[in-house]
């Protein structure tokens, strides 16, 4: 079940890869039954939910001491920390995971992915920026890539460089992308570089564009997030109205999904 859902993430990223899955030994029921529990929990937006599946999938696959499928779980439990804000968390369930493929031999690209979005996150932006390098140079996938360069344009944002950033969101418009979570990352980005070029009324829209992207991929903490980052930006472009209409929304979500209001 590796690389089964988008990380920037992912994520982005975020939020957040996508290829066919691996199978799990049909012998094994009990690692099959809850390894398709938490898939559908993750596509059903119940990320927590997800979570602990997966950690009762990956301890199932540690008393197999199969290491493909201990990679799988690990994979899935570091996104779930990921897109739940959990990053020290995200980089232990990481580190087993790339140990895992290794001994299975296996493509490492979709953990640098991960491994590169913490760093961004944790504000590590040098190494977060070495690690999509090297996604870009090891990966032919399209959707790598194109995760790998929206990484790039956000750490770019990061460290105030508008130019840098419009280069990468550029490089991203010429690959044909359909996935949802990537097209939310997209419009985040260009929300973010709009920002930085003092034109706080397109960005304001373009995370507008964003927040309903995520809605649709039910990754609602990035939605929440990216409501947030709305209404500041409509708050600086001086229309009141939507910046609060925009910012409550932002806050009943997140502490309904059990976070506290800033």
């Amino acid at each position: 079940m590796r690389r089964l859902f988008i990380a920037l993430t992912l994520l982005t990223l975020g939020g957040c890869a996508t290829s066919s899955t691996l199978t799990v030994p049909p012998e094994d029921k009990q690692l099959s039954r809850t390894s398709n529990l938490a898939r559908a929990a993750f596509e059903d937006g119940a990320t927590a939910k997800a979570l602990d599946l997966y950690r009762k999938a990956l301890n199932r696959a540690r008393v197999m001491d199969e290491a493909t499928e201990i990679g799988n779980a690990a994979y899935n439990l570091a996104l779930c920390h990921i897109i739940l804000g959990q990053l020290d968390q995200a980089s232990a369930a990481l580190a087993e995971a790339k140990a895992a493929f290794e001994r299975s031999e296996s493509n490492p690209v979709d953990v640098l992915l991960l491994e590169a979005t913490v760093a961004q996150r944790q504000g590590k932006l040098e190494q977060a920026l070495s690690l999509a390098d090297q996604v870009l140079s090891a990966s032919p996938d399209e959707n790598d890539l194109v995760q790998a360069t929206l990484l790039k344009g956000t750490i770019a944002c990061g460290q105030d460089d508008p130019a840098r950033a419009r280069t990468a969101l550029v490089e991203v418009d010429q690959y044909h992308v359909t996935n949802v979570v990537l097209l939310a990352a997209r419009e985040r980005l260009a929300g973010s570089i709009f920002l930085l070029e003092r034109n706080p009324a397109e960005a304001a829209t373009a995370f507008d564009r964003a927040a309903t992207l995520f809605q649709e991929a039910r990754h609602y903490r990035d939605m929440a997030l990216t409501l947030r980052r709305a209404g500041e930006a409509y708050r600086k472009a001086g229309e009141a109205q939507h910046a609060e209409d925009r910012l409550f929304r932002a806050e009943r979500s997140l502490t309904a999904q059990g976070e506290k209001a800033e």
